[in-house]
């Protein structure tokens, strides 16, 4: 896995890129992400972005993504004006692609799987995908505390709860069988320790 956030970069680049204008609202941007990674985590044993997610009221988010539009710094390193050369800021909630993605920070199978999650959910509202989004169980797992007003409004996800299935999924992303389930979570587990 990459230690620095280039392909976080180009992952929000790419999906950009598919828009109108080449603009993208980000809690759209985030959902697609976590739509792509959940994805290709449960076919190929990895994410495509290496981000680390947490359940929010809004559903879930990717930190690292959320940092590098946030201009805050990240747990990994981000090369200087790497991000200036790729994503301009339009507002707090909107970024544009300003340069096509650099295709070379993906493999086939990211792509493939970006392409799928866009030709499926590009078209829905952000509204649309976080209500989607409180589908699964990596936000349901967290949903009472988030309603809790005494606790934190943001949690850790466990990323295992990525390879369970939702009861509620009609999603032809999240329909791999038990014995894929299980090898690409053992995969993810062996690379990951």
């Amino acid at each position: 896995m990459s230690n620095n956030t280039n392909k976080i970069i180009q992952s929000l680049v790419f999906i950009a890129s598919k828009m109108e204008d080449k603009t993208v609202d980000v809690m759209k941007a985030y959902k697609l992400l976590w739509l792509a990674d959940r994805c290709h985590l449960r076919m190929y044993g990895r994410t495509i972005t290496g981000d680390k997610y947490y359940a929010l009221p809004m559903g879930l988010v990717p930190t690292d993504a959320k940092h590098i539009l946030d201009g805050v710094k990240t747990r990994m390193e981000t090369p200087a004006d790497y991000f200036d050369r790729w994503i301009e800021k339009r507002d707090l909630h909107k970024y544009t692609a300003i340069a096509p993605p650099d295709m070379d920070e993906f493999s086939e199978s990211d792509i493939e799987v970006l392409e799928k999650v866009l030709t499926l959910y590009g078209g829905y509202s952000r509204h649309e995908l976080s209500k989607l989004s409180h589908k699964y169980p990596e936000w349901r797992q967290y949903e009472d505390m988030l309603k809790d007003e005494h606790r934190a409004n943001a949690f850790p996800i466990n990323i295992d709860l990525m390879f369970e299935n939702s009861e509620e999924d009609n999603s032809e992303l999240f329909n791999q069988s038990d014995e894929v389930l299980a090898i690409t979570k053992e995969l993810y587990h062996e690379f990951n320790r």
